[in-house]
């Protein structure tokens, strides 16, 4: 933000410079706007009444005017602001090491047995038996589900669960844009499934995710506990031959038809057992998604601080 220098008086010897970037929580992309507009107009206010701001490293720094004027004037944030000390320091590397052992740890108990060898088929030469199927579409005439396309609009301060955050397992990350109706918003049990079709992604919500507004490009699926389990449904939804039978492909996309997507025509009860066990894999993968952050996290740490002095390479 600049303005114009007071008519009397010296003009300010620094620049108030302020990286919102960081402060991204973890899994995420990029910091939801709350707290970007807490820091930012925080700062912001304490420079504009002193002329002055305590250095926080990483996100705000007062530079002075004489440091900025070279043969390239670049007011690039994130180029003046030296970044925290590595992973926040020695203890907070050690933090990140723990976490990563615990859920590698963790990661190996979920790790599925190996499946067992597949039964004799009925008769001699013959494929086994198929379960019969039914389609989405089928269920929601029926009433056995409601299906939802999101907008990503409306009104209200909800984060929208945005098609990044479904695939990368994270929490609602988006904002919505001003518009006059209500959002539909998503409660435990749903299923949200992304319309970029090929990418065999399906997502039970949960109480995190509980309470978001449904994003562009997602359907939501809200099954009706007395006919559907949700992770039953969701398991099926990610198998890749019924996302290929169920999305037209295009020379550049693939698009989903969430009404196309298959699933078995089974009892409550066989559901749920189906159910148990996806809900066993989804665990899984979370785990080892975390995994691969935290080991990002602690690897990149070590670059830095081994690289600025911090950490001793013994």
């Amino acid at each position: 933000m600049l303005r114009r220098p007071a008519a009397h008086g010296a003009p300010p010897s620094g620049l108030l410079l302020v990286d919102t970037a960081g402060l991204a929580a973890e899994g995420q992309t990029r910091a939801e706007w709350p707290a970007v507009h807490e820091v930012v107009e925080g700062t912001w206010a304490a420079y504009d009444r002193a002329g002055a701001v305590p250095e926080v490293p990483g996100v705000s720094r007062v530079v002075p005017v004489i440091d900025l004027l070279d043969d390239d004037v670049d007011l690039t944030p994130a180029r003046h602001l030296p970044p925290p000390t590595a992973g926040g320091g020695v203890a907070e590397l050690a933090a990140v090491r723990e976490r990563l052992d615990a859920t590698l740890n963790r990661a190996a108990r979920l790790t599925p047995p190996p499946p067992p060898p597949a039964g004799p088929p009925a008769r001699a030469g013959e494929p086994p038996a198929r379960l019969p199927l039914t389609t989405i579409g089928e269920l929601a005439r029926a009433g056995a589900l409601l299906l939802h396309a999101g907008t990503g609009s409306g009104a209200g301060p909800a984060p929208v669960l945005t098609e990044h955050d479904v695939a990368a397992g994270t929490g609602p990350s988006g904002t919505l844009a001003a518009a006059a109706e209500v959002p539909l918003l998503t409660a435990p049990g749903d299923v949200v499934v992304p319309l970029a079709g090929g990418a065999g992604v399906a997502r039970v919500v949960d109480a995190a995710t509980a309470g978001a507004a449904l994003g562009k490009g997602l359907h939501l699926l809200r099954p009706d506990p007395a006919a559907l389990d949700p992770w039953f449904l969701a398991g099926f939804l990610r198998g890749t031959a019924n996302n290929r039978r169920a999305s037209s492909h295009a020379s550049t996309t693939t698009r989903l038809d969430v009404r196309r997507l298959r699933l078995p025509r089974l009892p409550l009860a066989e559901q749920e057992v189906y159910g148990a066990r996806f809900r066993e894999l989804a665990e899984f993968e979370d785990a080892l998604r975390l995994a691969a952050r935290l080991g990002e996290q602690l690897v990149q740490g070590l670059y830095d601080g081994l690289s600025d002095g911090t950490v001793r390479p013994r």
